[in-house]
């Protein structure tokens, strides 16, 4: 198998963990009758105006300011995820999809990373003691649910005004559009999977193959450029795009998003090589939830309780106890603290930690990036495209790598839904538009597919 083949078999889109609600944007357009509609062919024509839509909007949200991390090239390589997950004075503790080796950028790496720090916690603290978790995303609540069942006082602070962090499930054609992550990679043997059975709800399995509009010459030419990766002498510090032409053609840069920008969240220039080859390979398809991501957050809250709209400005440490300080003022000590938040929230500085954390950690959030893949979920009248397939690729040769990449919401849900991605720079560049001119970017694009 290819490295092209196999980036292709382990796509991550809209992980993450992020992959996000300060910063996400829910609109409806107009008061029009929504309508289940159905299969109505393709044409230009045929193409109608979206009845609703949701957006996010991730860098912009300052409970996260990314959907999920990336591997930077840096002298540290993969070791800076090992980095920012060991403790700190035997009483700080890192969790999260950013500290996690196995999983990276996933939302089962969150989970097993928030239960990792658990069982840190549960080998040195004495029966009883205090744990403060922040943040409530499957990390903090991993772990808070696997101290809780061990006797530890639990207390989660979250910033939001709900549960879940980067896994957020809204609803569009009443069907669940996930904001933040939205398959479960790796199906087989994965936790997640296991949660999944204990809400009792079905699952759909994804086809990557199952798709048009795909440029084969471009794919060709992109798995010849992948095989040089395997010479790079320094995969640490060497970029993708360092084994890529200097001017790539409209149809290669389309390629490279999809396959970078879309998996990784971030441009070729931005990845180590390093970050293609990081986490276990995953076995089994991938899965769509019909009954919602947040479904399976509940699931593994169990009836917690969680302190929303509290949001943590400070944390003062030391080898004996912990404090946090809250925006409003009030202080919270106990025996450990659980720091669950995003890359993006920690490479921005707004936790202040005293003492300042250890140069090894300063260095692993420094190498480690903050990657953006958003979403815009449409709701139509009617059934415009090919019913049949799980994936629509777009090549514009006017702005090659945006839109580049759709889900087919009808063949998962039977609801004429298009959920559109857009990473990396492209990313960015929209998070800066309107509402209005961000839909119209998108419906462009689905026009001239359609032409």
């Amino acid at each position: 198998m290819n490295r092209f083949d196999e980036v292709r078999r382990r796509q991550f889109l809209g992980s993450a963990l992020a992959l996000v609600a300060t910063g996400t944007l829910a609109s409806c357009i107009g008061n029009k009758e929504r309508a289940s509609g159905s299969p109505a062919g393709s044409g230009a024509g045929r193409v109608k105006d979206p009845v609703a839509f949701l957006r996010t909007s991730w860098s912009t949200d300052p409970f996260a300011r990314c959907s999920y991390s990336y591997l930077a090239p840096s002298s540290l390589g993969s070791r800076a995820r090992t980095l920012l997950a060991a403790p700190v004075a035997g009483r700080l503790h890192f969790a999260g999809e950013a500290t996690s080796s196995e999983a990276p950028s996933t939302a089962h790496g969150a989970l097993e990373s928030g239960r990792r720090a658990a069982s840190e916690i549960i080998d040195i603290a004495e029966a009883g003691e205090h744990i403060l978790i922040i943040g409530a995303g499957f990390a903090g609540l991993g772990c808070a649910r696997a101290l809780a069942d061990e006797g530890f006082e639990v207390t989660i602070l979250e910033g939001r005004d709900r549960v879940g962090g980067r896994i957020w499930t809204r609803h569009l054609a009443g069907v669940p559009a996930e904001m933040g992550a939205s398959w479960i990679h790796g199906s087989k043997g994965n936790p997640m999977t296991k949660v999944l059975k204990e809400t009792g709800d079905a699952s759909y399995t994804f086809d990557y193959d199952n798709s048009t509009g795909g440029d084969e010459d471009a794919a060709e030419q992109l798995a010849d450029y992948e095989k040089r990766l395997d010479d790079v002498e320094d995969p640490d510090t060497a970029t993708v795009a360092s084994v890529m032409p200097r001017k790539p053609s409209a149809a290669l840069r389309t390629a490279l998003t999809i396959n970078y920008a879309c998996e990784y969240a971030a441009e070729p220039h931005q990845l180590s090589v390093t970050a293609t080859l990081e986490g276990r390979d995953p076995k089994g398809p991938d899965l769509l939830l019909p009954g919602g991501y947040n479904r399976l957050i509940n699931t593994v809250r169990d009836g917690l309780p969680v302190r929303t709209e509290e949001v943590v400005t400070g944390v003062r440490y030391d080898t004996v106890e912990v404090s946090v300080t809250l925006a409003g003022g009030e202080t919270i000590e106990a025996d450990h603290a659980v720091v669950t938040v995003p890359i993006g929230v920690l490479k921005a500085g707004a936790i202040h930690f005293e003492p300042a954390l250890p140069d090894a950690k300063q260095e692993a959030i420094t190498a480690l990036g903050a990657g953006v893949l958003e979403k815009l979920w449409l709701e139509f009248p009617t059934v415009f495209w090919d019913p049949e397939v799980d994936v629509i690729e777009w090549y514009d040769p006017e702005n090659p790598g945006q839109w580049p990449w759709w889900v087919n919401g009808y063949k998962v849900f039977g609801k004429p839904v298009l959920l559109g991605l857009n990473g990396g720079d492209h990313a960015r560049a929209l998070d800066h538009l309107s509402d209005d001119n961000v839909v119209d970017s998108a419906m462009t694009a689905l026009r001239h597919m359609h032409a």
